[in-house]
């Protein structure tokens, strides 16, 4: 039988390749090694430009491309590391869990009925040779001399000079060679790499993410003396008080040359600079061999790390011959960090901590999966920034620096194996079940370990995502707690057995990690007690405007022991830059590359952040759930107020802190109260005093306590000052409301055919009979409407990626057809006492059988209340997507200024962080630039708000006080809804896959202002299926009704603005 190339062999995942390790640098000294400068260890990047051929398939690969006399001189220059798709050669495909090269949609495999693993295609599997030249030093002579690839993908072999070298796969994390017999010192060498874009490697990487290739991490080489470290483990964990330190250490030792070798290993460890520990011991090594020595030490009243303190300590080792000289040195930087369960707990230095976390793809949005240290530290300063104090690195292993990153400036990791068979599923055929593949998932398991087990902020071993669980995540699971002294917790999330509220879990996994549980399923759980923590791994779903229904979970966890966080999917929109034929930059997702090829369309703009690491408005919301102080209101009068204050901190104090309190009144401050020292330890609380008398309490008017907990001084990536958690608690307080008496001026009624008018001398209101439109609003020679636009119905939203994925655009339709369709039934005239006239407006609202009916008062003074009920409807539709009206103003009423919920955007289900103040921005701001254009901007808990020019003129809405909801919801943008809809009708179909983004969409010559009684939330449990929570949805059995006033004004004060908002 005709034996299978290597790259569809599964049980050949490497030849020649160097076994795993932790990786560190080599100095030739303890003073350089202390530094860290890698410009003086034995290290030579090889990064930046390489000669590059690309083959369609393997068939069409160069011959002999390697060898040192082939002309390679007419080939292309490449960039690496880097993705050759984002560079312009072949194409970058996303799908979720498809294997792209084996997908009926692509016209382009000869594998049309799917997955054969180990197969590849043969007629489209593209593969790229790189040639590169490279010197080295003389120095080097005598040495021995590796090579490092830090990630490529999905398989490839290596020359140098000429002669093979060796195979490997397994595409994101390091492969070394051993080069020493092929490297030339002192003198020139040619190395040749040549890479598949598919191989049988790919089976287990059918990540949600780009499926792009390439050499995509640094390579370097670096050497070592002929006697070196090979490797070496720390064990540095706390003793069973979580007081003191236990320090191991377990150095494998070299000897590559022909004669046995007498030695002396040495370690230091320091506290800054402060050596607190040493320890020495002779050894042989006999030649061509590998020993094993270890130090054991107790370290009393060791400093812990955390991710909350991540304190850091530097160790040394230095190999020294028998007379003492140094031949290699190199150091680390460790923490004193013990994790465990007990008790069903994840526990940290023995306390039960609360992962608030997100998964992480490693993703650039113009380099692919190149990442640059300046965007890993961007990554790392929001997240610290924002509350967030784990990750889950999905669906890999990433960078080694950014290891580093996490132990220096404080988040909790969890590793996750390079291993996700999605497209295969779960049952018979999941390469789970398959022995033929063990070798390659215990293998990809076991090297990650043996790379980052020193590293502090590795908290958890994940052995993967999506690929089914049977005996190769058996025997992973043995291999994860042998590969690892301290046995961390291994968890897995495909160990699910059963359904929701049914679930078991098999036993090879010490956390419950599922996917997308709702609140309701965290409250369940919660309710029981239960053999092993619960943190899933991916929960929040944040595709698009979404995330939802997130402080609910938060209420949740904080409210049982064993629910300790979750994993947010996920941290960035994976949008890459790219130029449309009008020469416009967009963010482009799946589909926006190669006519013809499969794709799963926006399904990767999940994110948190957009690509170039802007926050989108959830961040916000994030960082408020995820607060470690929390306030709560006991008791106020009109001079003191007691208030609650837990501390939810796992490690740190509140006496850490620097807090502000203040009360606030119409976007006022009115009172500074001093705050006593809070000083509870995590996980109590404690009740703080605070004066709050002397307030001048004015009618008509809302008292806000705010409070602030703010750093007391910078670190690395959080500023001073910066606030790390607050409230706002309306207080009690109430004033007499006086109604002032107001004298009308006169209005004269006119009507004409389908025209009824109002006016006087400086004000003019006209109404279309037909439309039951308002068409002019002028007032004192100022007109507000656009194209004769006034207030009508509203009753749809341009469709998010959630409202897709619950299937609004379909089983919600009929409310779009209403709002396009709606036909009057009804126009009545007739005064309203002295000055004003009230107008009936009555439309009929087909395909849902009901009605919605208007009543405006116009008052000669230029006021017009507008008061709406909708009546309750018996359509299919459970629930109405909008309850609102609609205007259009003139683009010259450009600031927008509103007393209600910001400043950023936010939704009945996605609104806690957005305290109520008056804020004020301009209409071109208020659009949300999700990738994909969807609903956006929306503001709720409106009281007021106006629109106005630049002279100060402008038109006010102010909500009326029996309103049923606090405040009405509310934009104004210079967009129309139907611009940021997938269909100006009424068919929608696969819109994901209809490539929009967010930059084709143009102003209006109009300032669109919605006046609503409300939204449905946005959702965020996931967005296949799950809508809002019922609490969030407008039902269409019942009624809504809903007011507001119209007034327009010219050039008033502010304080003139907020008294017009007072009147009734």
């Amino acid at each position: 039988a005709q034996t299978a190339p290597h790259w569809e062999d599964p049980e050949v995942i490497e030849i020649n390749k160097e076994p795993g390790r932790a990786i560190f640098h080599s100095w030739d000294n303890a003073q350089k090694a202390v530094k860290g400068d890698v410009a003086q260890a034995f290290h030579q990047s090889l990064d930046g430009h390489w000669y590059f051929h690309l083959s369609h398939n393997p068939d069409g690969r160069p011959e002999g491309f390697y060898l040192p006399g082939f002309d390679y001189s007419g080939w292309d220059k490449i960039e690496v590391p880097g993705n050759w798709e984002v560079q312009g050669y072949d194409v970058p495909i996303y799908v979720n869990h498809p294997y792209e090269f084996a997908d009926p949609r692509t016209p382009i495999t000869d594998l049309q009925n799917g997955p054969e693993p180990p197969r590849v295609p043969r007629d489209y599997n593209p593969v790229g040779s790189f040639r590169h030249t490279f010197h080295v030093s003389e120095a080097w002579d005598g040495r021995e001399i590796f090579i490092h690839f830090g990630s490529v993908k999905s398989a490839f072999y290596l020359w140098i000079n000429g002669e093979k070298v060796g195979y490997s796969q397994g595409s994101k994390l390091p492969t070394e060679f051993n080069i020493t017999p092929w490297i030339q010192p002192g003198q020139e060498n040619q190395m040749a790499v040549q890479v598949f874009r598919w191989s049988d490697a790919s089976y287990l990487e059918c990540q949600d993410f780009w499926r792009i290739s390439g050499i995509s991490r640094r390579v370097f080489l670096y050497s070592q003396p002929k006697v070196r470290i090979k490797d070496f483990e720390v064990v540095s964990v706390l003793d069973d008080r979580y007081r003191d330190g236990r320090f191991s250490l377990f150095t494998e030792i070299a000897n590559h040359n022909p004669g046995n070798e007498r030695l002396w290993l040495e370690y230091r460890l320091l506290d800054k600079e402060n050596e607190i520990a040493r320890g020495e011991q002779a050894a042989k090594v006999t030649a061509g061999e590998n020993i094993l020595l270890e130090f054991h030490r107790e370290l009393p009243d060791i400093t812990p790390w955390s991710a909350e303190n991540p304190y850091l300590f530097t160790l040394l080792i230095a190999l020294k011959d028998r007379r003492g000289r140094v031949l290699e040195s190199t150091s680390t930087r460790i923490g004193f960090r013990s994790v465990e369960i007990k008790r069903g707990q994840l526990l940290v230095n023995g306390v039960p901590i609360t992962l608030k976390g997100v998964n992480i793809h490693e993703h650039h949005h113009e380099t692919g999966h190149v990442l640059i240290e300046e965007m890993m530290l961007e990554d790392i300063r929001l997240m610290k920034q924002f509350n967030i104090n784990a990750v889950r690195l999905s669906h890999y292993p990433f960078p080694e620096r950014w290891y580093e990153l996490c132990d220096e400036h404080g988040l909790y990791v969890v590793d996750e194996a390079n291993i996700e068979s999605h497209g295969l599923y779960y049952g018979e055929r999941s390469l789970a079940h398959n022995p033929d593949w063990e070798l390659a998932h215990v293998d990809r398991i076991v090297r990650m370990i043996e790379r980052t087990r020193n590293h502090p902020s590795v908290i958890t071993w994940s052995m993967g995502n999506e690929a089914g669980n049977g005996v190769n995540f058996y025997a992973g699971y043995h291999a994860a707690k042998d590969a690892d002294r301290t046995k961390r917790p291994v968890q897995y999330e495909r160990v699910e057995i059963g359904s929701r509220f049914q679930l078991m879990f098999d036993w090879n996994s010490d956390i419950i990690v599922p996917q997308y549980p709702g609140p309701s399923t965290f409250e369940w759980f919660g309710q029981r007690v239960l053999d092993r923590p619960f943190i899933p791994s991916e929960y929040a779903h944040s595709m698009g405007n979404s995330t939802g229904n997130f402080q609910e979970y938060w209420d949740e966890i904080n409210k049982y022991p064993q629910l300790q966080g979750g994993f947010i999917w996920d941290w960035v929109d994976q949008g890459i830059r790219h130029t449309d034929d009008e020469g416009r930059s967009f963010f482009a997702y799946g589909g926006h590359f190669g006519e013809g090829m499969p794709t799963d369309g926006n399904f990767l703009l999940n994110g948190i952040v957009f690509p170039d690491r802007r926050i989108q408005p959830a961040m916000h919301e994030v960082k408020k759930a995820h607060e470690s102080v929390r306030f709560s209101l006991l008791f106020s009068n009109d001079s003191m107020a007691r208030v609650l204050v837990e501390n939810l901190y796992d490690f740190t104090p509140l006496d850490k802190f620097d807090y502000v309190a203040y009360i606030k009144a119409d976007g006022q401050k009115v009172k500074s109260i001093e705050v006593p020292q809070p000083a509870a330890q995590p996980h109590t609380s404690e009740v703080l005093v605070l004066d709050i008398g002397g307030v001048d309490v004015q009618p008509a008017t809302e008292y806000f306590l705010h409070l602030e907990v703010r750093t007391p001084e910078a670190t690395t990536m959080v500023p001073a000052g910066h606030i790390v958690a607050n409230e706002q608690i309306l207080l009690p307080w109430e004033a007499e409301h006086v109604i002032g008496e107001r004298i009308l001026p006169g209005l004269t009624l006119s009507r004409k055919e389908e025209v009824v008018s109002f006016e006087n001398d400086e004000l003019r209101v006209v109404f279309d009979t037909r439309s039951g439109r308002m068409t002019q609003y002028r007032w004192q020679g100022t007109e507000f409407l656009s194209q004769g636009e006034g207030p009508a119905p509203d009753m749809w939203r341009a469709v998010t990626d959630n409202d897709f994925g619950n299937g609004m655009h379909r089983n919600n339709i009929a409310w779009k057809k209403a709002t396009m369709e709606a036909e009057v039934a009804g126009f009545a005239v007739g005064p309203k006492g002295e000055g004003a006239y009230e107008v009936q407006v009555a439309w009929k609202l087909p395909y849902v059988s009901t009605r919605w009916e208007t009543r405006y008062t116009v008052m000669g003074d230029g006021r017009v209340h507008v008061y709406n009920k909708l009546l309750a409807s018996e359509v299919e539709s459970s629930d109405i997507p909008r309850v609102g009206m609609v205007m259009n103003m003139n683009t010259e009423f450009e600031h927008f200024t509103w007393y209600g919920r910001g400043p950023w955007e936010n939704y009945c289900d996605r609104n806690i962080s957005a305290f109520v103040d008056v804020y004020k921005s301009h209409v071109n701001d208020q659009m949300v630039p999700y990738i994909r254009p969807q609903e956006n901007g929306n503001k709720t808990g409106v009281r007021w708000a106006s629109l106005a020019n630049n002279e100060g003129t402008g038109l006010m809405m102010i909500s009326d006080r029996d309103n049923e909801r606090e405040g009405l919801e509310v934009t104004a943008m210079p967009y129309a809804s139907v611009d940021f809809d997938a269909r100006e009708q009424y068919e929608y179909g696969p819109v994901h896959l209809e490539l929009a983004y967010i930059e084709q969409v143009e102003p209006r010559d109009y300032i669109r202002w919605n006046i609503d009684y409300g939204q449905r939330g946005v959702a965020g449990i996931n967005s296949w299926g799950a809508g809002p929570l019922d609490k969030y949805l407008l039902k269409v059995d019942r009624d809504y009704e809903y007011g507001f006033t119209l007034v327009p004004f010219s050039g008033e004060s502010r304080e003139e603005i907020v008294r017009i908002s007072k009147m009734r």
